[in-house]
């Protein structure tokens, strides 16, 4: 496996950006609404006493992030400023990309895994701090074509098909409102108590691999805290694709305390690590997700794209 770089950062030289937009989900993560708008007036106030304006739109259903991320792109807005989960990032993410218009994250979700990836921090002061210094990462963007439907969306996180899909079918949104990550794994338990591994065909450089479950890794970190693609970057021009390929569900057990002390190792049996900029996928009836949101089942085709957004980082 080809030696990987670390993160590259680019730092502004002048503040030519004195206007923001602030795109805030009001369901997002945990917490009083109350608190919620109180927080969003401390900052922008915060914000203006470093000269920058901010405006404020909520969403208020569906699709609407993407919708107001790509009116800021066409009112002229340099750079959106996410306040939500990581499924509001991806809404975001689908009315900015190919504008050149730069995204700045206010973590607000469950997982936050984009927000624990850009070291940012939950601390209003401090991340306006970060925002207004305006280092950033170039991440690529990345995108997946549902066959079914001829639908595309991009995603910056990462892909996964199988088990953990099946996880955020079942994830009740009252409980991820309630108690946050444990959620997700309150409904893994649930689910690995009937889930029977399906297997599906990955397609990768002309190879059929067969497989029960597949993480396409763009973070080295899997839904905030899991190293299931560690050697992922943000800003690399491909995938680190994890494949199990074991049927039997103890398996699965047996690998959770090395995801979650550090990494599988490469050559464990029954798992392997690969390099991939184009993967398509087929199986009947599995589901696969992208960001953290189910999108749907196969067959489905995870490429790489030539775009490049700036995110705003808070990393050294």
């Amino acid at each position: 496996m080809a030696q990987f770089v670390g993160i590259r950062h680019v730092r502004e030289t002048t503040h030519t950006i004195v206007k923001r937009l602030l795109i805030t989900n009001p369901n997002a993560g945990q917490g009083r609404p109350e608190r919620r708008k109180e927080t969003i007036r401390q900052f922008c106030a915060l914000m203006k006493e470093r000269g920058f304006d901010v405006e404020v739109r909520s969403t208020t259903g569906p699709n609407d992030a993407a919708r107001l991320a790509a009116e800021a792109a066409r009112e002229g807005f340099r750079e959106v400023i996410v306040s939500g989960g990581d499924g509001t990032i991806n809404e975001v993410l689908q009315g900015l990309v190919g504008t050149g218009v730069r995204m700045a994250v206010w973590p607000g979700g469950t997982a936050n895994v984009l927000g624990i990836e850009l070291h940012l921090p939950r601390r209003v002061e401090r991340l306006v701090e970060v925002i207004a210094e305006s280092r950033v990462v170039r991440a690529r963007v990345a995108c997946v074509t549902i066959e079914k439907t001829g639908e595309q969306r991009y995603f910056l996180l990462m892909a996964g098909i199988g088990f953990d899909a099946a996880i955020v079918d079942r994830v009740k949104p009252a409980l991820k409102k309630r108690v946050g990550k444990a959620a997700f794994w309150y409904s893994g338990l649930e689910n690995f108590a009937l889930w029977r591994p399906r297997e599906f065909v990955l397609e990768i450089d002309g190879q059929q691999h067969i497989a029960t479950f597949a993480a396409l890794g763009k973070t080295p970190r899997y839904g905030g805290n899991l190293a299931i693609t560690p050697r992922a970057r943000l800003d690399y021009p491909h995938f680190e694709v994890c494949v199990i390929h074991s049927v039997h569900r103890l398996r699965f057990l047996k690998l959770l305390p090395f995801v979650m002390l550090g990494g599988i190792p490469e050559r464990m049996k029954g798992i392997s690590y690969l390099q991939a900029s184009h993967v398509r996928a087929t199986g009947e009836g599995v589901l696969a997700q992208i960001d953290g949101e189910l999108i749907g089942s196969l067959p489905m085709t995870f490429a790489m794209t030539s775009h490049v957004i700036e995110v705003v980082t808070g990393g050294p």
